[in-house]
């Protein structure tokens, strides 16, 4: 494969960005570590590392091109314009130091910080949808005295879906937090992840009998592992209402 002199990727003039740099959104050394990792369980064996790889990097944004990296047989990594092969940028070299391929004793194995916080992006999207539906049935009913009967109906701007989200609510009449007559039981507004490795959140809208008053609550709850499942009914003690089996309030 031709590949361009990696110098004529170093010379960036100030209103050009570095191509890696955005498309990693940490530097040019990811591209570094995520060879080393991809790689280093050839490193202790005869297997040959030089070659052309492709890598995808944990956490990087929606719509991140793959790169696209070549390792020559001197163990130097040159990474590859995704819009442009001809534009290259050397940015490291491999160099084998041992054939032990183990973890040391106690190593400390940390999850991508970049994945992570990409993850709790994607989370905080339905945390703030479930919250917003919670609070507009709870408006709906001061209102007009009955739930909403759909997201359309709450006129809050919430999609039924995303890129990462299925977003429902309805009502529940099987489970009555006040016993008066025509009442209705509560509203369950979701959020269900559509991709493994997202938490799910379900929300919930009821009623209370306070004295002579009737108050509209409501209540948040995030799964405890990642799940694609729809959540189970929530739990109603007498006083308020609990999240389902497998979920925690927020």
């Amino acid at each position: 494969m031709e590949i361009a002199s990696p110098n004529m990727s170093h010379q960036t003039s100030g209103s050009q960005k570095n191509w890696l740099y955005f498309a990693f959104g940490a530097g040019s050394m990811l591209v570094v570590g995520a060879i080393v990792l991809a790689t280093s369980s050839f490193l202790g064996k005869s297997t040959q590392v030089a070659g052309t790889w492709k890598v995808e990097t944990n956490g990087a944004p929606a719509g991140t091109p793959e790169i696209t990296v070549v390792i020559n047989n001197e163990g130097k990594v040159i990474a590859l314009n995704p819009s442009n092969n001809a534009e290259a940028i050397e940015v490291g070299k491999i160099i084998k130091v041992s054939d032990v391929v183990d973890l040391p004793k106690g190593a400390n194995l940390q999850a991508n910080p970049l994945a992570n916080q990409a993850t709790k992006a994607r989370q905080s999207e339905a945390k703030t949808y479930v919250g917003s539906m919670n609070k507009s049935q709870q408006a709906h009913f001061l209102e007009r005295s009955r739930w909403g009967k759909t997201i359309d109906e709450l006129g809050i701007g919430v999609q039924s879906e995303s890129e990462n989200y299925r977003y429902t609510t309805k009502i529940v009449d099987s489970i009555k937090t006040v016993n008066i007559k025509n009442y209705p039981g509560i509203a369950v507004n979701t959020g269900i992840a559509k991709k493994d490795g997202l938490k799910s959140y379900v929300g919930f809208a009821y009623l209370v009998n306070s004295g002579s008053d009737i108050n509209t609550f409501s209540v948040r709850c995030e799964s405890q592992q990642p799940t694609t499942k729809e959540s189970g009914l929530p739990k109603f003690d007498g006083k308020e209402i609990k999240c389902p089996d497998d979920y925690i309030p927020l």
